[in-house]
């Protein structure tokens, strides 16, 4: 009793150690943007300019609103020459927080005698906050775009996808129209339009923008075509439009066979209309297909 007392008091001990030594481990690993610039800051002042892009890089992979390592990474940067990339780290800063952007200026005593008007670098820092799902802080971004070009394309797309997903329908259909307006040959607006519009229960604007959509897609992005004819039975299929909805969905399987979501949807139409054999046909498919990997 004694010894078995004793050998789990040490595979106590051990797992305890174990456990510890892993906590070490994840807690050292966790670093923060601000770790990484403080790092980044030091091979600057050691002139090794290639690790401090690296390094900053991952400061703002962390955190894309670290102005001081935006401003950091265009010194290592421009330590290295490359004069645009400098350029445009040092605008990102001065868009983010233009106070520290000075404040930066006059700690490192960087001159940066550049005009900070360029859309591209705005349009960057929206699409990182993007990526971070930091949308408030990608509509401010876009918008100062919009400030200096009103009719930016990639602005005005994006702000619709950001009022989209926060379900600001109003304004995603203006930003949207004002993207097909800029460039009417955007697929992907008309998609994106017409899915606001299905959301709001706008069908037939819905299938319209679905329409147009299929016309402006190249054959060739079958999976693309396909998405945009299960999306176009789906409308016709909530606007009591049971047989457009079939011929729509027949299409999308002409393009990808095996795509689950149609097969399922079709059994479900099919039993809405009364066709029970054809629904039980969709169904053992979907079943099927729900079984493989």
């Amino acid at each position: 009793m004694n010894l078995n007392m004793q050998n789990y008091r040490e595979f106590t001990r051990k797992n305890l150690i174990l456990i510890m030594i892993f906590c070490l481990i994840i807690g050292c690993s966790r670093k923060t943007d601000d770790h990484y610039n403080e790092l980044g800051v030091n091979y600057i002042n050691n002139g090794q300019y290639e690790y401090a892009i690296k390094t900053l890089k991952r400061a703002i992979k962390l955190n894309p609103s670290n102005a001081e390592a935006h401003f950091n990474l265009g010194r290592a940067y421009d330590g290295k020459g490359m004069n645009e990339k400098a350029k445009a780290q040092f605008s990102l800063s001065f868009n983010i927080d233009s106070e520290t952007f000075d404040e930066c200026v006059k700690k490192y005593k960087e001159k940066t005698d550049y005009e900070f008007v360029d859309t591209q670098h705005l349009n960057e820092l929206g699409n990182a906050y993007l990526e971070k799902a930091m949308f408030d802080e990608a509509i401010y971004a876009f918008e100062k775009v919009l400030l200096i070009d009103p009719e930016d394309l990639h602005a005005h797309y994006s702000l619709g996808t950001i009022y989209s997903k926060k379900g600001i329908y109003d304004k995603a259909i203006d930003e949207f129209m004002s993207a097909i307006e800029a460039d009417q040959g955007m697929p992907e607006a008309h998609y994106n339009l017409g899915l606001v519009y299905y959301k709001q229960g706008m069908f037939e604007r819905a299938v319209s923008e679905y329409k147009t959509a299929l016309t402006l897609l190249p054959e060739t992005q079958k999976r693309r075509r396909s998405g945009v004819h299960y999306k176009l039975g789906i409308a016709y299929y909530d606007n009591k439009m049971f047989e457009d909805a079939i011929d729509e969905l027949h299409k999308a399987l002409e393009l990808t066979p095996n795509e689950k979501r149609v097969h399922h949807q079709l059994s479900v139409i099919y039993k809405k209309a009364g066709m029970l054999k054809q629904a039980e046909k969709e169904s053992k498919i979907y079943e099927k297909l729900k079984k493989q990997k």
